[in-house]
Formats: C-alpha cells, sequence, structure tokens
C-alpha cells in the first residue's frame, strides 16, 4: 500500500515539475532585471516612429515601420508602429516570440489604435475640448498627456488662468483699421499701448517692454516724458 501511495505521489510531483516547466517555457520575457536595453537616442526617434515600451516592459526602443523585423528574443528586435502588427515570417499570423517577426500592416484594423493585451496596462488622460478624458489600455506605444486626472484638471486651470491674464492686457487709445502701429508709451500715469494706431512714434514695442521699464521709475536718473 505504501509503495503505491509513493508512486501516485511521485507521479503528482512530476506532473506538477512537467507543468512548471511548461509554463516557464511559455514566457516571452526574461525577468528585465536580467536584461540590457539598448540605448535610446537622446535626440528621439526618426520621422514615422515613436518611442514605444516592449510588451515585456522592459525596454525602450523606436517603433518599427511596415516590413522591418520585429519581435525576437525579449522583444529585442523592436515593437511594431501604430496601424502594424508583428507577424511572423512564414505567414501563419501573429508572431510567437522568440521568433522574429516582420511589420505588416495590421489586419481589419486590428492593434491600430494601439492596443494590445501583450502589452503593460498604461492608464492616464487627455484633454479633448476642454475636458478632461480618462482611461486604461494595454499599449506599447499609447501615450496620455497627464498621469491621472488630478493633473489634467490642474493643468486645464492653469491654462484659464494664463487666458485670463493675456486677455486683461488690453490695450487702450484710438483705434483704426487702416493703421499698422502698435507700441507703448510710459507716462506718469502707468504704460499708455495703443494697437492699430497711425502714430509710430512709440518708446516701447509692446507692454512688457514699458512694465520693465517703470519698474525703474523710483531710480532719481529716470526721467519721465510728458504725455
Amino acid at each position: 500500500m505504501c509503495a503505491g501511495v509513493c508512486n501516485k505521489r511521485s507521479l503528482w510531483v512530476l506532473g506538477l515539475l512537467g507543468f512548471c516547466v511548461r509554463a516557464i517555457a511559455a514566457l516571452e520575457c526574461a525577468p528585465c532585471a536580467l536584461r540590457s536595453c539598448p540605448p535610446v537616442s537622446p535626440l528621439g526617434c526618426d520621422s514615422g516612429r515613436v518611442l514605444s515600451r516592449d510588451p515585456c516592459g522592459c525596454c525602450e526602443q523606436c517603433s518599427r515601420l511596415e516590413l522591418e523585423l520585429c519581435g525576437g528574443a525579449d522583444w529585442g528586435l523592436g515593437y511594431c508602429g501604430s496601424g502594424l502588427t508583428c507577424a511572423a515570417l512564414n505567414g501563419t499570423g501573429p508572431v510567437r516570440v522568440p521568433d522574429a517577426g516582420v511589420c505588416k500592416v495590421a489586419p481589419d484594423g486590428t492593434d491600430a489604435d494601439g492596443e494590445d493585451a501583450r502589452c503593460p496596462l498604461l492608464s492616464g488622460c487627455d484633454r479633448e475640448d476642454g475636458e478632461c478624458v480618462c482611461d486604461s489600455t494595454h499599449s506599447c506605444i499609447r501615450t496620455f498627456s497627464y498621469p491621472n486626472r488630478d493633473a489634467c484638471v490642474h493643468a486645464g486651470r492653469t491654462g484659464s488662468r494664463r487666458h485670463e491674464r493675456r486677455h486683461k492686457e488690453k490695450f487702450v487709445g484710438p483705434v483704426n483699421g487702416a493703421c499698422v502701429f502698435s507700441g507703448c508709451n510710459l507716462s506718469a500715469h502707468g504704460c499708455v499701448c495703443s494697437s492699430h494706431s497711425c502714430d509710430d512714434h512709440f518708446m516701447y514695442n509692446n507692454r512688457s517692454q514699458c512694465q520693465r521699464a517703470a519698474g525703474t521709475a523710483t531710480h532719481p536718473s529716470v526721467h519721465l516724458p510728458d504725455m
């Protein structure tokens, strides 16, 4: 009886080991700590390419173009750009790494939006029509403008304040559509600016230059012309 139980246990252990071996063999990627990533040019990627992260989530490389090699061990040959898929060289479907493949136009728009279940899960937000739109997707080439909704909302508020400040800097003075001169003069009452003026005698090109000059108005050597 003991021999039968021992044999069953031995078979169970062997079966478990076999399953583990198959599972390890099925893994596409080596641990990131054991990999050496290729350098990325500080000038960025060439035209038509974007910076992509391989499906292993370890290394960043410039995406591959149509008919260029891709895949390979640990995706070392690179990942295809938007609208392309890494196809097996024998034409049987998507490549299965560590085999090498070639970038081809994705059939029926597959992967055209950059979504790929093999890639890491990314989350973030973009601004569309003044609103924050957030999403999560598996992608190696998708990028978000903001890492989260708080950052997106904060950026929107900052942009609104800048827009308000720009519109507060209004020009005063006569406006004539037939005249093309613009600028500012510094008087005892501050900066007086005009746009579309017929008078081309301006001391400063814009309000910023005038305000910098006004900052020195308290210095005894500064003389303010009478306007």
